[in-house]
């Protein structure tokens, strides 16, 4: 499903790109002329999505030849390319354009990952789905190639009961639906609040997430949710999520939580210096 989805928007990009023919390469280049060409990260990357270009270069009549493994740290040439000049240059940008944003994605991810892994050995860095439009199961796929947890890839993948479904209809009401659930789905409810992790915390759920809690509060929370163990014997994961960014997430990372989630892993990545030489 991942590896279609990926041709699938590789094909409609080069389609969107192209257009009626590409009037450049059309004029410049002989039609049979044949040619090799290198990709190159032109910074250290870790290079996401190569496998899905292969592909899509050699559907269209190329011959690959990868450097590289999906997800090594690379700075140079990865990915040799061989066949028609035409097909190598109207193919250029499109591979590209791609290998640039999942890299990023991934990249962005690990340097974070490192980061936090000297403070916190074992907390997750997940994504979540603020995502591109379309773009959301190929950019997740980026965190998990830098080492990241993808969190949902989509909202069937379990209940994730937030501020707005608690405001329409909740708490109580919230979790009597959601005894129709089935067994194999998990329970994360969103609180913004400690009164609210109190009520939150006696219906047991799977995980917990504290939005956008100040650092003093996170420090009662995880005091509540001891509190509550220790009297229970129940003790949810617990993620913290809203506002962290590289800058801060340090500051996070200290506490003994199971899950920190980061919009910016996808939303703000930049997108690494990748090139295409033709040899």
């Amino acid at each position: 499903m991942l590896k279609n989805h990926a041709l699938r928007i590789l094909e409609e990009s080069l389609d969107y790109d192209v257009g009626f023919g590409d009037l450049t390469t059309e004029l410049m280049i002989p039609k049979n002329q044949e040619s090799e060409a290198v990709f190159i990260a032109k910074e250290k990357a870790i290079i996401c999505g190569i496998d899905f270009v292969i592909e899509f270069m050699e559907k269209n009549g190329l011959t690959c030849t990868s450097l590289v493994n999906e997800g090594d740290n690379v700075i140079g040439p990865f990915l040799k390319v061989k066949g028609n000049t035409k097909t190598i240059i109207t193919l250029e940008r499109t591979a590209l354009n791609f290998l640039m944003h999942l890299s990023g994605i991934s990249t962005k991810t690990n340097r974070i990952i490192n980061e936090v892994r000297k403070i916190n050995k074992t907390v997750k860095i997940a994504a979540t789905r603020k995502t591109h439009p379309l773009l959301s199961m190929i950019e997740k796929y980026a965190v998990f190639v830098g080492g990241g947890d993808t969190h949902r890839f989509r909202l069937d993948d379990m209940v994730m009961i937030k501020d707005n479904h608690i405001q329409a209809v909740g708490i109580e009401e919230c979790f009597k639906r959601a005894e129709k659930l089935s067994f194999s789905k998990k329970i994360e409810v969103e609180v913004d609040t400690l009164d609210q992790l109190k009520e939150v915390i006696e219906y047991k759920p799977d995980i917990i997430l504290l939005d956008n809690f100040e650092f003093k509060n996170i420090e009662t929370a995880l005091n509540i949710v001891s509190e509550f163990e220790k009297k229970t014997g129940f003790k949810p994961k617990i993620e913290l999520s809203g506002g962290i960014n590289e800058n801060n997430v340090e500051n996070y990372a200290k506490y003994n939580v199971d899950v920190i989630s980061m919009g910016s892993l996808i939303h703000s990545a930049t997108s690494v210096d990748i090139g295409l030489d033709l040899l």
